[in-house]
């Protein structure tokens, strides 16, 4: 049995806002199959990139980079996809 469980990548108190370009170019060279910019009550910043990867181990790298740029922990959660299945979406607070 496949336990689906979201999980923490990263550490850190600090909370550096950094340009949605960046974070999406980094997903993009860190091969996830699809991103976007969302605006995010939740979220500090007010906006986060939704960054979609299909491998475990490439979005757990990428929340790592992310979490280094940001300064604190990126989760990492379990999403579905009608084309891929199970897929892995890592969300990272972002200025527009």
């Amino acid at each position: 049995m496949l336990v689906r469980r979201s999980f923490f990548v990263g550490f850190g108190s600090a909370r550096l806002s950094v340009p949605f370009r960046r974070v999406s170019g980094l997903a993009l060279s860190g091969g996830c199959c699809s991103w976007s910019v969302r605006s995010s009550s939740r979220s500090f910043s007010g906006s986060v990139v939704c960054a979609v990867f299909v491998s475990r181990s490439a979005a757990a790298a990428f929340a790592l980079a992310c979490s280094r740029l940001v300064g604190f922990a990126v989760a990492v959660r379990p999403g579905v996809c009608s084309v891929s299945g199970l897929v892995w979406v890592v969300s990272v607070p972002v200025l527009r």
